[in-house]
């Protein structure tokens, strides 16, 4: 039983590798992206056509998205009404700030923006919904890798070769004894940024809830608080 759900989930997991920002894969190239043999990811990719979660271009003979995927996230978008709860749940951290609160949410080895809701007054950033970060690339998102498992977190790094990184292992021990992340520069020029983790149910990490502003306001640390009881009215939720 426990080799099936492996395989079910591997299976499942390749669909982590669509985004807005690649939406078509090649069997050779999301192998190499997986770190899997062709011979696997095919069988997989295969499993998941029948089923019509992908699509495959008959021209190009790389794959897609398909139906059932859009039915999916069609349904889940009318039963949860995410971003409705999102923004009755953020808008006092908003009003009470001044400033722009993200929600990015864990994705394999990928931290993805899900949710803005900006200060219309104040700074205004590049980022939308559906960009995504590997969780190591910034710190509001190396707050998901700090929380993660010792294992699962020395398995990410081991495939991304950075094993041997003294200064982001100091920095993800960090984060987890403050309980939260805080820069400034670190992802954009001129900004500033703090990250608090986003539990499930099981009390696995599941992403950040985030404040970002320019480094010429005042620093965001005094607003911490602030976000740690934002986040855990939602994880109540989610």
């Amino acid at each position: 039983m426990a080799n099936i759900l492996q395989s079910a989930g591997m299976v499942f997991s390749l669909l982590n590798y669509f985004t807005l920002q690649k939406s078509q894969w090649g069997v050779r190239e999301l192998a190499r992206e997986t770190g899997r043999s062709p011979s696997v990811v095919q069988r997989a990719l295969n499993l998941l056509e029948q089923e019509g979660f992908i699509i495959q271009n008959s021209i190009s003979r790389t794959y897609q998205l398909g139906f059932r995927c859009i039915e999916l996230g069609h349904l889940a978008g009318q039963a949860l009404a995410f971003s409705q709860i999102a923004e009755q749940l953020l808008s006092p951290v908003v009003e009470e700030c001044g400033e722009t609160v993200f929600i990015y949410r864990r994705r394999a080895d990928f931290a993805v923006c899900s949710f803005i809701l900006e200060n219309q007054k104040h700074f205004r950033f590049t980022a939308q919904k559906g960009d995504r970060l590997f969780l190591h690339e910034a710190p509001f998102t190396q707050i998901v890798l700090a929380y993660m498992s010792g294992d699962e977190q020395a398995d990410y790094l081991q495939r991304h070769h950075l094993h041997h990184d003294i200064s982001l292992r100091d920095a993800l021990k960090l984060w987890k004894l403050q309980g939260y992340s805080n820069s400034r520069e670190a992802w954009q020029p001129h900004t500033q940024g703090i990250s608090v983790p986003l539990f499930d149910a099981g009390n696995r990490v599941t992403g950040a809830l985030c404040i970002a502003t320019s480094d010429m306001r005042e620093d965001l640390i005094i607003y911490k608080d602030l976000l740690f009881s934002a986040a855990d009215k939602f994880n109540r939720f989610f």
